[in-house]
């Protein structure tokens, strides 16, 4: 049998006595629990509802270092401290017709484009107008949404990171899954012709410190809010 891929340092958890079961981890919105400390990553995704032979791309999300891409065998230790989520993508599936280039009307800054790429995203940079747009598209949400997945447009000052990143547009326009509208997601937002929601939610920025990451976090938090996450 092959050896695990163990996605941990164990060295952290040296003299560090075991917490009490369960073990939580969440899901891609969906708290799981584990009576182990160590869990597969496909048997995690199957606790929380997702059918894992779907094709994700399954990044693992921890406080204290950056996103990693994992695999259906590797296995999450939950002692490691600062262990936070899986995020779940679907991976772009074609049926052998040509896939159409993507689109670079203007650079991202090189960390971004390692962060977007660490998360499996599909993405393009593109000017509408006069105004620089990042677009992402097949952003999964947490369940509890009218809508398992939208394309985000993020809106890049030409002077970011010194101006900031403000707000977030979803399409398609979503509401909560009861159909309850969602407070500030009122506006709409033409990009390229079609209608984005636009989210208002807004943080102070710091140009020495805040970049794409922080104002993905701030999308992140913004949904899972919304569902009581």
């Amino acid at each position: 049998m092959p050896e695990e891929n163990i996605v941990s340092d164990q060295s952290d958890n040296r003299g560090r006595p075991d917490k009490e079961p369960p073990w939580r981890l969440n899901v891609q919105g969906v708290k799981v629990e584990s009576d182990e400390p160590r869990i597969v990553v496909r048997r995690a995704i199957k606790l929380a509802g997702f059918n894992p032979d779907t094709g994700w791309i399954i990044v693992l999300k921890a406080t204290d270092g950056p996103k990693k891409e994992v695999g259906l065998d590797d296995v999450i230790d939950l002692r490691h401290p600062g262990i936070e989520k899986l995020r779940l993508t679907p991976r772009q599936i074609d049926n052998g017709e040509a896939i159409a280039p993507r689109r670079c009307d203007f650079a991202l800054l090189p960390q971004d484009e390692v962060l977007l790429s660490a998360m499996g995203a599909r993405w393009e940079t593109a000017l509408d107008g006069g105004r620089r747009w990042l677009l992402i598209y097949g952003y999964v949400l947490p369940a509890g949404f009218s809508a398992c997945a939208v394309d985000i447009a993020i809106e890049i000052p030409i002077s970011y990171p010194g101006a900031q990143l403000d707000m977030f547009y979803c399409n398609p326009r979503v509401t909560l899954a009861s159909g309850a509208n969602i407070a500030q997601t009122e506006h709409t937002e033409t990009i390229f012709g079609v209608a984005y929601q636009r989210w208002s939610r807004h943080r102070p920025w710091d140009s020495t410190r805040d970049t794409l990451a922080t104002h993905l976090a701030l999308v992140d938090t913004s949904l899972s809010r919304e569902v009581g996450q």
